[in-house]
């Protein structure tokens, strides 16, 4: 397995030509993230995909949340979330968090997330993420140098000949 940067995304070359682009992040887990078992409180997840989506969106696509709000008056909340969690992560641990942009539809992304601790699965997550007009808060198409980048960073999503 090879990795390479493209445009913000790591490249990892997988067997039969595929190759899947991710962009990783990682977040120490602190003890303000967790319960009084010490282990990681479930809702500090949910908060720590947003940051991905959000870190995401200022490295590799170029437009920070704060930046499509003001400009295009355009928000990216997240309308789904799927979540397994494989084993529990405790204070200290420095949680890999890698997102993969798996579909790209007219107003909405799909992106999986899967978190690791030194290698070892630690969760699996499945998000949409949809644009909404801050003004009409209905469903929009991003804007045009939003999609133009999500259609670039997109094709990279697509199996190699």
């Amino acid at each position: 397995m090879t990795r390479t940067r493209h445009g913000g995304f790591l490249k990892y070359e997988r067997t039969m030509s595929e190759t899947i682009p991710t962009f990783s992040v990682t977040r120490k887990i602190r003890f303000g993230h967790t319960d009084p078992a010490g282990i990681v409180y479930y809702p500090h997840y949910f908060d720590m995909f947003n940051g991905v989506v959000e870190d995401f969106f200022d490295d590799c696509v170029g437009a920070s949340f704060q930046h499509m709000r003001a400009t295009w008056k355009v928000v990216t909340p997240l309308r789904h979330i799927d979540a397994d969690f494989i084993a529990p992560c405790r204070i200290g641990d420095q949680l890999k968090l890698a997102m993969t942009l798996v579909a790209l539809g007219n107003t909405s992304l799909k992106l999986t997330i899967d978190g690791s601790v030194d290698g070892a699965p630690r969760l699996q997550a499945r998000l949409a993420v949809v644009f909404i007009s801050a003004e009409t808060g209905k469903a929009v198409a991003p804007p045009p140098q939003i999609a133009a980048r999500l259609r670039e960073l997109a094709k990279t999503t697509q199996p190699s000949s």
